[in-house]
């Protein structure tokens, strides 16, 4: 890739972390090995990213993205079926990508004070912080995201931990239970006892 144009050699890097990511996990991934897998010098890495965690929050940057990207596609009149659904989305994501989904909240793994990884974690909760405001009725607050936000959030999150790692099907009465549709099912539950309670 002599020729290749800065943001390809970058993309091209990008690319090869990735395929690492998924074969071999983060704590397999080093500048050197990516470099290979990419076809270019061991210094290019290093060039682009400026070490290990540059580059892996680079990576995690993108999922951020790509999850607000999954989060932004769902659009439901009613506000409580609408943070359902966000639910579900968010799980569906975290399932299908793990070891993406297991990197970006890897804070120590990460250059966690980064602006880009900021904006795109931002973005990515400001979904469930929209839905919820609609379905209480009350805005954002400046002051930082609603406590029943972060709420929905860790339980959709620990769901996806806890089907990844099998817990949540261990933990199950029914067997042969499905992870994901058993995550939903759950995410359900809350958003509904949510809803109920806000009624009342």
């Amino acid at each position: 890739m002599a020729s290749a144009t800065r943001p390809q050699v970058r993309e091209a890097l990008l690319t090869a972390a990735r395929a690492e990511l998924v074969e071999h996990g983060r704590a397999a991934i080093s500048l050197r090995a990516v470099a290979r897998r990419a076809g270019l010098s061991h210094a290019s890495p290093k060039y682009h990213f400026g070490d290990r965690s540059g580059l892996l929050t680079a990576i995690a940057t993108e999922g951020f993205h790509a999850l607000a990207r999954r989060l932004s596609e769902v659009h439901e009149s009613d506000a409580q079926q609408q943070l359902a659904i966000l639910g579900r989305a968010y799980i569906d994501f975290g399932l299908s990508h793990p070891a993406l989904f297991e990197l970006m909240f890897a804070p120590s793994e990460l250059h966690a004070d980064d602006p880009e990884l900021i904006a795109a974690q931002q973005q990515a909760i400001g979904s469930l912080t929209t839905a919820v405001s609609q379905l209480t009725g009350i805005d954002a607050t400046p002051s930082g995201t609603p406590q029943l936000a972060l709420a929905s959030w860790a339980l959709v999150h620990g769901l996806v931990v806890l089907a990844r790692d099998g817990a949540l099907q261990a933990a199950a009465t029914a067997e042969d239970t499905d992870a994901a549709e058993l995550a939903h099912t759950i995410a359900d539950v809350f958003t509904r006892y949510v809803g109920d309670e806000l009624r009342r």
